[in-house]
């Protein structure tokens, strides 16, 4: 007697509940031997959206199925490097499983609706049987009809299956990571350890937050989290990228203790180890966040302003700086540089050559605007 088995494809981005419940439903109404997940390494309706690291996926849906006896998970596609389509799929698991075994590809009704715009359609609805997930709300007469449709077209061999209604969505967990909220109840708690420990689905400010939490002190900290709000609030107002203001700020101090000029280089080189933030934009904010530099960019600028005068700031002079309604960025960074210079001559000390030459190029364009004015 021939095996039967179903074949369960998909991102599992991550595996949740509503895959395993398919899954156990699917297998006892088909009466099917056993389950067989089959993570993509490359969705072709995936390519500009790639899912997390293969070796991420593979791991919990590993963690998900444990010891279920009847859960197996095939790499036939996490193998490869190119994007995977379910014929060629099914056909190398059929020629792998021989004569003994019959697949069963197991689908959702909403992409079974558009199965024939699928790659190798004709050919995948001829050769493999398919069981459809039919959840609580969807038109059961309107799948019908597309069954007996397809079915004078092809020798298909389909049914479909009425399955609970359990709403999951993967798209919806990973929203609800990226924003620190529960997942408790809608992953296997192995899942959820995993994920956890290795900061995954949390978006990339989130993660440098509790990085740099967890290093500085709390003065530091509270430093942090208002150059973070004057950041985003500055992006905002000169036009720059919001989400790129604030990865910078939350990281622009984060290895304060190396130093009063040499903690900004350092940060921008653990921030591309650590993190793989290779932005260069980015990494120059918080490289040169302390001294400035001739030819800022826009996000430079925002970060040095940033920095300076977070409300937290106190320093002679700084309620003054705060005041200027600056329509132009260039003319804050100018009254600030030399705000600092004059303090820090002041005080008998050099001022840095970066920021001098950085002043003298916005004296020349100032020079040269006047001249054009007139």
């Amino acid at each position: 007697m021939k095996q039967r088995i179903g074949v369960l494809g998909g991102s599992f981005d991550p595996i949740h509940y509503g895959h395993l419940i398919l899954a156990e439903q699917i297998k006892t109404e088909a009466r099917l031997d056993r389950i067989l997940f089959v993570p993509a390494c490359v969705s072709p309706f995936k390519i500009w959206n790639k899912p997390i690291d293969r070796t991420h996926r593979l791991r919990m849906l590993e963690l998900a199925i444990g010891d279920h006896k009847d859960f197996e998970i095939s790499t036939i596609e996490l193998d490869k490097d190119t994007p995977s389509y379910t014929y060629e799929t099914l056909r190398a698991l059929a020629d792998r499983y021989g004569a003994d075994a019959e697949l069963f590809f197991i689908i959702g009704t909403d992409a079974f609706m558009h199965i024939e715009e699928w790659n190798c359609s004709r050919e995948l609805l001829s050769e493999f049987s398919f069981l459809i997930g039919l959840r609580k709300g969807y038109d059961e007469k309107k799948l019908e009809s597309i069954l007996d449709d397809l079915a004078t077209r092809y020798p298909l061999k389909a049914e479909y299956i009425p399955i609970p209604e359990l709403e999951i969505s993967a798209s919806d967990l990973r929203d609800r990571m990226a924003a620190g909220k529960s997942v408790k109840f809608l992953l296997p708690d192995p899942v959820i350890d995993y994920i956890n420990s290795r900061g995954l689905y949390q978006n990339t400010a989130r993660r440098l937050q509790a990085f740099v939490q967890r290093k500085v002190d709390h003065n530091r900290y509270q430093h942090t989290e208002g150059v973070v709000a004057k950041a985003r609030e500055l992006a905002h107002r000169y036009g720059a990228d919001p989400e790129k203001a604030e990865i910078a700020a939350w990281f622009h101090d984060a290895y304060r203790e190396t130093g009063n000029l040499e903690h900004g280089p350092i940060a921008a080189e653990e921030l591309r180890r650590q993190f793989g933030i290779d932005d260069q934009d980015i990494l120059n904010a918080i490289r040169y966040h302390t001294t400035g530099r001739p030819g800022m960019s826009l996000l430079e600028k925002i970060i040095y302003l940033a920095d300076s005068i977070e409300d937290g700031r106190q320093y002679p002079g700084i309620d003054e700086l705060r005041s200027v309604d600056c329509l132009d960025i260039d003319r804050c960074i100018y009254r600030l540089m030399t705000h600092t210079r004059d303090y820090v001559e002041g005080l008998g000390i050099q001022f840095h050559p970066r920021s001098i030459q950085a002043i003298e190029e916005l004296e020349e364009r100032f020079k040269k605007e006047r001249i054009h004015e007139q």
